[in-house]
């Protein structure tokens, strides 16, 4: 299990307040978004790791694009489908990321936006090698962890959504290192902030 059983937990407790907490787009999530569409020319098969509430999805296929959603808390799923879309509950580092609807055939890109921030630290390589099997050679990935150092049992969310989960922080040179070695050229890493003291590394990569 690459995630801790008590962030999961805490995500399937409070799905829908969560999303509707987050249902507002950040900025810095837009330019990634707009960068991410760019570089695959508008259109291709993407597999999004968090999905969570499903705004990401919904503006990503705006753009074009098509997009397999998927969580490892069943809340998210739940929510997903009865609000009529196809969800998977996917854990990343066990689960199966073949794609259903197109077996056999690579994913164009991956989209993991502030979710592999619960990933282990021992765990990170494994679930980046494991996307980039998953993708054709050249297809993108955006993938969003906070910047720091170690790791932190955080408890955050609102009065009516209060979430408590395990974060592992990285400083840009581990982060870029352990890309690569998972078989993905990172083409940039930017810094982004999120709410005050909300810091974010953002990764822009394409599969070796």
């Amino acid at each position: 299990m690459s995630t801790d059983l008590d962030t999961v937990r805490s995500y399937d407790a409070v799905a829908a307040e969560y999303a509707a907490e987050a249902a507002a787009m950040p900025e810095w999530v837009a330019t990634e978004i707009d960068a991410f569409v760019t570089e695959l020319g508008g259109s291709g098969r993407v597999l999004e790791i968090g999905s969570g509430g499903g705004r990401d999805a919904l503006e990503l296929e705006k753009r074009g694009m098509s997009v397999r959603r998927t969580d490892i808390a069943k809340g998210f799923v739940e929510l997903l489908r009865d609000s009529g879309f196809e969800a998977d509950l996917l854990d990343p580092l066990t689960g199966d990321l073949a794609d259903p609807q197109r077996p056999g055939t690579p994913y164009d890109g991956i989209w993991a936006c502030a979710c592999l921030i619960h990933v282990a630290r021992e765990d990170f390589s494994t679930v980046l090698g494991r996307l980039a099997e998953a993708t054709r050679t050249g297809g993108r990935l955006h993938a969003s962890v906070r910047e720091g150092e170690g790791e932190d049992y955080s408890t955050r969310g609102s009065a009516a959504a209060p979430r408590r989960y395990v974060e592992t922080y990285w400083r840009e040179p581990a982060l870029r290192s352990t890309f690569t070695d998972a078989g993905w050229i990172v083409s940039e890493v930017r810094r982004c902030v999120g709410k005050p003291h909300d810091q974010w590394l953002s990764v822009r990569a394409r599969r070796a």
